[in-house]
């Protein structure tokens, strides 16, 4: 069996003494603080990208169309904040609190 590590305290574990929460693993004593620290990290989350992208739900942005083509190029800023990735969401995704 592989070895784990605690997430929050770094301690090494088993994979029978580890504990898993939406890929962050954590030991028996740290795991309900793990699971309100990545509830609270996903919901974070989940709001930065709906804030990132609600400039542009419902419109056209279709590079077939004309409209789309020039909903393009007005909102280009808004469109190149949405493609990239917050460093938040790059540690949420390798499992780091």
């Amino acid at each position: 069996m592989s070895d784990y590590q605690c997430c929050r305290c770094k301690k090494i574990l088993d994979g029978y003494n580890s504990y898993e929460y939406r890929g962050f693993v954590s030991c028996e004593e740290h795991f309900d603080e793990v699971i309100k620290l990545v509830d609270a990290k996903r919901s974070d989350l989940i709001e930065r990208e709906n804030a990132k992208i609600s400039p542009l739900k419902g419109l056209d942005i279709s590079p077939d169309s004309v409209v789309g083509r020039m909903n393009r190029r007005l909102l280009s800023g808004a469109i190149e904040v949405a493609s990239k990735e917050h460093p938040i969401e790059k540690e949420y995704r390798t499992g780091k609190l």
